[in-house]
């Protein structure tokens, strides 16, 4: 969104009449009008199994009597049974593309993808059709290809022998998915590729006659057991980092997760170009490296922040992560049920849990190497062993939040947005602010900057992976709350993204990871049940009612200040002339402008941009006596300025206005306990802005510029 178009660009003139946001464009349940993407009628994947029959019918569109659109069956008028590809002629092959009267169907498409293929592909090896794709024999090479589309997760949405706009756009998907240029025309580069995932069928051997055994006598059957029933998957357990390093600073989990770094690290060659390697994976997240020096099929840069994707995007990325290094670990004669372990730094019984943990810090593993899960691109404080401020690992205020999304105020998990805003999204949610932001700046510094204060930079930590990993396990931790619910929105439950690339890719729906203990993602987390999760957080057994999104009035600005506001190295102030309300809320207010009762007050700062920052959090308090330090009154803080993602945010681009990023505090309880304090003025506010030393006590000058302050009443 441009700045000029920001709901919260309210003039001075509008000042106690503007709402706080007008009819939210991507409020619409319709996938189509919200994203605008390409896929935008494309539903990914199909609830339908794909399964090989024992014996392969001869005449496929006769011996299978699939029921297509307005009660169709396959038969003569799709593909001809009995009806073989025609003579192989001398010139080249034609390339297979969509046809203008290509027909869409809404049948869910089922199919027998990889007999299809092989079939598919040896018929291909030795003769290929002569007309176009409303040919016969064209039709009967487009019902063995759109299976085995559909087997790799690229939905053509129905078998039918056509190459329609639903089989293009899944060509396009499989294109993208192995590195092709993605056209969606299926030519002498897009062939050799499927032709890579055709497995060669055991041919099944001439049976030797034998003679004709000599009669014995029957002997009395012996009842045949009842066979035992495959036991389902065992879910991974990911474990504490501390928990394991209490018992071994280098427990086996932490040593083979050090072991497969080192050895993905070896592969970062060249451009990065091995989807297996440390720095292909870590790209994914940000990069500093110009799009047309990608290898090909990369999926970089692509980072889902400051939206309600944050959570869904990061836990399909530690997947793709996770799967990756346990294979290493295998191939290196580790565990196959290795998980990957979580760094959970909020426990206040535990002050320790709050530092690096150990193995991140030592010089040399076990094995007498180099360790590569310690790096120097880390705040100094980080690396001695010195924990990171309470404020900075607080969970509290996330925790506090009821609704996931929501239109106007913080919520849970972010504002809504479609897929791939990357920094530019409309905004974080509380947990993506606190903990997630000020772990990242806590553990990379802020002046210098580290590799986990960046968006381009922060995967290529090792610590990165176990701090988000404790991210999400924070997701099911507030989900196990009362009253806390995931959205149901289409836009939220259908978004996709793809990781990886060539052969190692993963292509997942947030509505495929939203129980992590179910497959594809078959894991939990130690401190949580593998089942009755929330009878651990307090709650009755049983099932419970499902509560929607809280319906919340538009928020009505009160007060804003009149010019940005300037952060050095030193404390600055802004203050801020505060009106009654005028709208519903102003049948709730007195004379004196006092704050409505049952409302609730919010701080907005919009429009945060730095190039540079100082050395230490700047701290944002309201109403600090006229002389006074604003670190002596710590009833009256709010928050800190959110500092990770700011400078990504900060730089104007083809996809960026650099109008920097906003942030909203809650501010009800201080304000209500300075008015019972009676230390609250209706009508003025004061907001005081004061960066703090790092950890030794230096001191740096940061550009940080807030550009307005509001106040809002809901």
């Amino acid at each position: 969104m441009r700045e000029d178009e920001s709901p919260w660009r309210t003039t001075e003139a509008d000042v106690g009449t503007r709402e706080w946001f007008d009819e939210s464009p991507f409020a619409s349940e319709d996938l189509d009008t919200v994203t605008g993407e390409w896929f935008d009628e494309h539903p990914v994947q199909t609830e339908q199994p794909l399964t090989v029959p024992e014996a392969w019918p001869e005449a496929w569109p006769e011996a299978v009597p699939e029921t297509g659109s307005e009660g169709e069956t396959w038969g003569p008028s799709r593909c001809a049974p009995g009806e073989g590809p025609p003579a192989a002629p001398t010139g080249p092959r034609p390339l297979l593309h969509r046809s203008t009267d290509a027909k869409r169907s809404r049948n869910p498409a089922v199919g027998y993808a990889q007999h299809l293929l092989n079939r598919f592909l040896e018929a291909w090896r030795t003769s290929t059709p002569s007309c176009t794709d409303t040919s016969q024999g064209t039709r009967q090479y487009i019902a063995s290809l759109q299976p085995q589309l559909k087997a790799l997760g690229q939905d053509p949405l129905v078998v039918d022998c056509r190459f329609g706009q639903g089989t293009e756009l899944a060509t396009k998907m499989f294109q993208a998915c192995r590195g092709l240029v993605r056209d969606g025309v299926i030519g002498p580069k897009t062939w050799p590729e499927l032709e890579k995932l055709a497995v060669t069928p055991t041919p099944t051997p001439t049976p030797t006659p034998t003679p004709t055994p000599t009669p014995t006598p029957t002997p009395t059957p012996t009842p045949t057991p009842t066979p035992t029933p495959t036991p389902a998957p065992a879910v991974r357990v990911r474990e504490d980092v501390w928990t394991l390093s209490a018992t071994n600073v280098w427990h086996p989990t932490i040593l083979w997760y050090a072991r497969a770094v080192t050895a993905m690290k070896a592969r970062d060659t060249g451009a990065f170009a091995d989807p297996r390697g440390w720095r292909h994976l870590a790209e994914a997240h940000g990069t500093f490296i110009a799009r047309g020096s990608w290898p090909s099929g990369a999926v970089w840069n692509a980072c889902e922040h400051e939206s309600w994707h944050f959570l869904p995007w990061h836990r399909i990325y530690l997947h793709h992560f996770e799967r990756i290094v346990r294979d290493e670990i295998v191939r290196l004669g580790g565990p196959s049920g290795w998980a990957l372990p979580f760094w959970n730094y909020s426990d206040a019984s535990r002050p320790d849990v709050a530092k690096l943990p150990p193995a991140f810090r030592a010089a040399r593993t076990p094995d007498n190497v180099d360790n590569p899960l310690a790096v120097a691109l880390r705040s100094d404080a980080i690396k001695r062993g010195d924990p990171m401020a309470p404020r900075d690992v607080a969970v509290s205020r996330a925790m506090d939040q009821t609704s996931f999304t929501d239109r106007f105020l913080p919520a849970f998990g972010g504002r809504t947005a479609p897929v791939g805003t990357h920094e530019n999204g409309p905004g974080g949610g509380a947990l993506e602010e606190v903990p997630h932001g000020l772990v990242h700046v806590a553990v990379g510094g802020r002046n210098p900057l580290g590799l986990m204060s960046l968006f381009e930079t922060a995967a290529q930590d090792p610590v990165f992976w176990l701090h988000h990993a404790n991210i999400d396990r924070l997701w099911e931790v507030w989900l196990r709350q009362p009253r806390r619910n995931n959205p149901r929105e289409k836009q939220w439950r259908d978004a996709h993204w793809v990781f990886g690339a060539g052969g190692t890719t993963t292509t997942l729906r947030t509505e495929q990871v939203i129980d992590p203990r179910r497959p594809p993602l078959g894991y939990r987390y130690s401190d949580m049940p593998e089942r009755g999760a929330r009878e651990a957080f307090g709650e009755p057994t049983g099932e419970t009612e499902e509560i929607g999104e809280e319906e919340t009035r538009p928020p009505e600005l009160v007060g804003a200040s009149k010019g940005p506001v300037p952060i050095r190295s030193g404390p600055s102030s802004v203050p801020i002339d505060v009106s009654a309300p005028r709208g519903p809320l102003a049948r709730l207010v007195d004379e004196s402008g006092t704050v409505p009762p049952g409302s609730r007050v919010f701080l907005r700062l919009e429009n945060i941009t730095a190039t540079k920052l100082s050395a230490g959090p700047v701290l944002v308090h309201i109403n600090v006596p006229a002389g006074a330090k604003a670190t002596e009154f710590p009833d009256r803080e709010i928050g800190q300025l959110p500092m990770f993602g700011v400078i990504e945010a900060s730089r104007k681009s083809d996809t960026h206005s650099g109008s920097g990023k906003n942030a909203t505090f809650e501010i009800t309880k201080v304000v209500k306990a300075l008015a019972a304090a009676g230390q609250w003025e209706p009508k003025k506010l004061t907001v005081a802005f004061t960066p703090l030393p790092d950890p030794s006590g230096g001191t740096a000058e940061g550009d940080i510029s807030v550009g307005r302050v509001s106040l809002f009443y809901a």
